[in-house]
């Protein structure tokens, strides 16, 4: 029997499909245009109606790996109006999709791939969503935010600050902006280590207690 025609949606989200798959099982490296035609059911040529490049293949999946991490955060965060729990909750939910998702992961946050550039107008919004609930979390009261002379010279630099503060569109001070990215930087570092087995073997229980002892030096 002749096989039913595919919308292009589901061929779209088909190419998305395998996509992944080969991500998961081969990495970047392994990313084969060919074999995503050979899946689909296509010649090699017919694929480049659906996605005209690898490059564009990697922005793709860029763009889903991180409105999926997004919306599982966001699902899990959502009426939670304390700060300080907010973050606790937003960080543990990452984890979470990280280690569900390690090589959507390793594409969003691991080491980057050679010969790519992710287009900016593409993919900074789905990337700033996560980044954005950072940065209102330290506005919101959630972190310690450098106040000493001896944390002065460790304050950000202000064109750092501003671009931070116009990108995320969230008002923020110069303390509350340095306070955030040392947070986020310390629970992607943790939540990297712990993904990509830096830290050996660990239990479910070691990896959240880990990430929440990075995570407590900074909240206030």
């Amino acid at each position: 029997m002749p096989r039913p025609r595919r919308t292009r949606a589901e061929m779209d989200e088909l190419v998305l499909a395998v996509g992944r798959r080969q991500l998961a099982e081969h990495g970047t490296a392994g990313l084969s245009l060919r074999e995503v035609a050979r899946e689909l059911g296509v010649v090699p040529s017919g694929v480049y109606r659906y996605v005209a490049s690898r490059d564009e293949l990697l922005t793709r999946l860029l763009e889903d790996a991180f409105s999926s991490l997004a919306d599982a955060v966001e699902q899990d965060i959502a009426g939670i109006t304390e700060p300080r729990t907010r973050m606790r909750t937003l960080a543990h939910a990452m984890r979470t999709w990280a280690l569900a998702h390690p090589a959507q992961w390793a594409l969003i946050y691991g080491s980057p791939v050679p010969g790519y550039h992710a287009p900016a107008e593409r993919t900074s919004g789905p990337g700033l969503r996560l980044t954005r609930h950072g940065l209102q979390a330290a506005a919101d009261g959630a972190f310690r935010t450098p106040g000493t002379e001896d944390d002065d010279a460790a304050r950000l630099s202000p064109p750092f600050v501003a671009q931070a503060v116009e990108e995320l569109q969230v008002e923020a001070t110069a303390p509350q902006v340095t306070a955030a990215t040392r947070a986020w930087t310390a629970l992607l570092g943790a939540v990297s280590a712990e993904v990509f087995g830096h830290f050996g073997p660990l239990s479910p229980d070691d990896g959240a207690a880990l990430l929440e002892a990075a995570l407590e030096i900074h909240l206030d």
